[in-house]
């Protein structure tokens, strides 16, 4: 079984991915990494400035399919993905996860963090991503989660609180992913 976490960006996916993929024995992949892979520039930010959201998020999609394709194959590694804060809303996408989810190969956790501890973490590490909403952080944070909450949930097997701490999320992501 092969899990995907959904949230927005400072949720603690790469976090607790990586924890959760050094407790399953598999492996950990970023899916703004795979993305990010298909351009020269070597930042999402730079990315965006040179060719768009609509390219960043064609290459994100195109990358999200290969990876859904490559986990259904026999005898793939169990795979934790962090999938990025957009990925969700780009057209196709929840069809795509949703194929997974029916045919079994992925379970999806979203990590639900309130604005301001998400405002407040991107504040001490803001990464390398563009501004979506030109407004401070902890504004930009409570309009995007407004926006992708819903898509967020409805692709979700699980909802956890993303404010808790990864060793506490971890032993719940095992725990949801071993009643399947």
């Amino acid at each position: 079984m092969h899990l995907l976490l959904v949230g927005a960006r400072g949720s603690g996916k790469t976090t607790v991915g990586r924890a959760m993929a050094q407790a399953m024995g598999g492996a950990f992949v970023d899916l703004d990494e795979l993305a990010l892979a298909r351009f020269p520039e070597t930042s999402v930010t730079a990315v965006w400035d040179a060719h768009g959201e609509g390219d960043w998020r064609a290459a994100e999609l195109a990358a999200l399919d290969e990876l859904l394709t490559s986990l259904a194959a026999p005898g793939a590694v169990p795979t934790v993905v962090a999938l990025g804060g957009g990925t969700p809303i780009i057209p196709g996408a929840a069809a795509l996860i949703d194929a997974a989810r029916s045919s079994r190969v992925v379970r999806t956790a979203y990590l639900h963090c309130s604005p301001a501890v998400l405002g407040q973490r991107l504040s001490v590490e803001p990464g390398d991503r563009p501004p979506l909403a030109g407004r401070p952080l902890v504004e930009e944070a409570a309009i995007m989660l407004v926006r992708r909450e819903p898509a967020y949930r409805a692709i979700a097997d699980v909802v956890l609180e993303g404010e808790r701490p990864a060793e506490y999320l971890v032993r719940a992501l095992l725990s949801s992913l071993n009643e399947e």
